[in-house]
């Protein structure tokens, strides 16, 4: 950031801030500068008199800015101020939840300031008295917009930095102190669940304990069924960081990954399911100050103070699975990571799991060791193993437990298609197959088209047409006295076909549709 001009005295905690993975704010004596991520690091810089500002992170650049008990927002594309607001006492931190609020930290109290309609900040809730004296540096808000987790530091005892957290549920409007230092909401797909997840994942450090810190990760929210929750694992930090402490977590929730990036400029990065640390490794000897993650890629950006170094972290694909394996010596959590992220390395691991799943009679979760497998183990062979199984009284036939979960993943390949299809058609489910269809689950085949032909020719030939089998999709066609489509079809695709000889063929069967088909030529 020094090299785009931007003074060191700007680069810092409440002067800098980065809402998103597009821009990069900063409050100068005189002028805001904005530095576009997306558009090569593009500098703008505009005349403008502020002790902080912040970018929302949505895609227009509506700008808020402070001073005292001064608050305006700005939208920079349309050139029109849309908000201004006094409060009562200075805000202290403030980050915006959404692409629609932004929420205010004073001494006393939190608020949110909603870009909808004219109305002024509303207060939330009171900052606990655990927070009385700390500097705040985290808000999150959960995604149903139920709960929040307010986060602050303050010294402690030997240099040692002691992190406070207020989790605060507005329905019951109830809080609970947690010892810690940072915090981030996350919706996670759990396997063998139905509905996601919506966890908590933060870092948990005892004040004025020798115990080392630990991550737990606990759903929030789940009113029906037990609510999904780990036990809380140790974090291993190195020798040289009994004092360094998180400044930031980021979820990429794709993956279910998050990262922690600590003062001392450590990241460690966390499988969310399980709490486990899957790596760790310094990567810049100055202090981090805050990160962002970017959703898109999978990648985290972090920030250093003063000479304003941005690093892009993302996690290299080809070797994590090698490395669980080989570094961490975690069979299990390279299996369930390498079926998750779909990533190769696992391949001989998965095989194995499989073959003992399904000598233990586990067929479902045989099964999702296979969905995790890409195609490596997607084969005839392994459709012809589950046929195999004889099926239970009152159960569902393990073939189609195996076929209903390669569908939560994913779309089913040309065979499994055609394989799910055979029992289902047989029971005359004729809405479920329609509603894969829909949904993009099966894969069309001309095989799969002569499956269900006989059951249904609306539902064939958009099978065929999806499939590209022009010659099987026209005699859908005249099988369903479709004749005024048939010319413009095969037009469109470029379809040779003998219009004279079905012409003298309709003429004496169905004169109707021959003048239909004649209409097109």
């Amino acid at each position: 950031m020094q090299q785009l001009g931007v003074p060191e005295a700007a680069i810092k905690h409440g002067k800098t801030t980065m809402e998103s993975d597009r821009f990069i704010v900063a409050v100068e004596e005189a002028q805001v500068t904005m530095i576009d991520l997306r558009n090569n690091a593009a500098v703008e810089r505009k005349a403008m008199k502020a002790e902080a500002a912040i970018m929302n992170p949505g895609e227009q650049r509506i700008l808020a800015l402070r001073s005292g008990v001064n608050v305006q927002i700005f939208n920079l594309d349309t050139r029109q101020k849309l908000k201004s607001h006094q409060l009562t006492e200075p805000c202290v931190y403030w980050k915006w939840t959404s692409n629609s609020n932004l929420a205010m930290v004073t001494a006393s109290a939190v608020y949110h300031w909603s870009l909808e309609g004219d109305s002024a900040p509303q207060q939330v809730f009171d900052r606990h008295p655990s927070l009385q004296n700390a500097q705040i540096i985290n808000y999150r808000v959960s995604q149903d917009g139920k709960w929040c987790v307010l986060g602050g530091i303050a010294p402690g005892a030997n240099g040692v930095v002691n992190g406070s957290m207020q989790l605060y549920n507005f329905e019951k409007k109830l809080s609970q102190p947690l010892q810690g230092h940072a915090a981030a909401f996350a919706v996670l797909k759990i396997p063998g669940r139905d509905d996601p997840a919506q966890v908590i994942v933060f870092h948990e450090k005892k004040h004025d304990s020798p115990e080392p810190p630990k991550l737990y990760v606990r759903e929030v929210g789940r009113t029906a069924g037990p609510p999904y929750g780990v036990q809380p694992v140790q974090i291993p930090v190195p020798q040289d960081g009994a004092n360094d402490f998180p400044v930031s977590l980021a979820i990429v929730e794709k993956d279910s990954l998050a990262y922690m990036m600590t003062r001392m400029g450590y990241v460690y990065v966390f499988d969310a399911m399980s709490a486990k640390t899957v790596f760790r490794n310094r990567v810049t000897q100055e202090t981090v100050f805050l990160s962002v993650a970017q959703e898109s890629t999978g990648a985290v950006f972090g920030i250093t103070v003063r000479r304003g170094q941005v690093f892009r972290l993302q996690v290299n694909n080809q070797a994590l699975i090698p490395y669980v394996l080989n570094t961490l010596n975690d069979e299990d959590l390279a299996l369930k990571l390498a079926g998750r992220l779909n990533l190769p390395g696992a391949e001989n691991l998965q095989a194995r799991a499989f073959e003992r799943l399904l000598q233990q009679g586990n067929v479902a979760e045989a099964a999702r060791i296979v969905a995790g497998s890409g195609s490596a183990l997607r084969t005839p062979a392994t459709i012809a193993r589950f046929q195999q199984i004889p099926a239970q009284p009152n159960q569902v036939p393990p073939l189609l437990q195996y076929f209903s979960i390669l569908l939560e993943t994913g779309t089913l390949n040309e065979q499994e298609s055609i394989e799910v299809a055979k029992p289902v058609l047989q029971q005359q489910r004729i809405p479920l197959m329609e509603k894969w269809l829909k949904e993009n689950k099966l894969t069309s085949s001309e095989s799969l088209g002569d499956l269900i032909m006989p059951h249904d020719t609306g539902m064939a030939l958009s099978v065929y047409l999806r499939a590209e089998c022009h010659g099987k999709a026209i005699q859908c066609f005249v099988q369903r006295g479709e004749y005024d489509k048939i010319v413009s079809y095969a037009s469109s695709v470029g379809f040779q076909m003998d219009y004279t000889q079905m012409l003298n063929q309709l003429l004496f069967s169905n004169p109707a549709g021959a003048l239909d088909l004649a209409k097109g030529l």
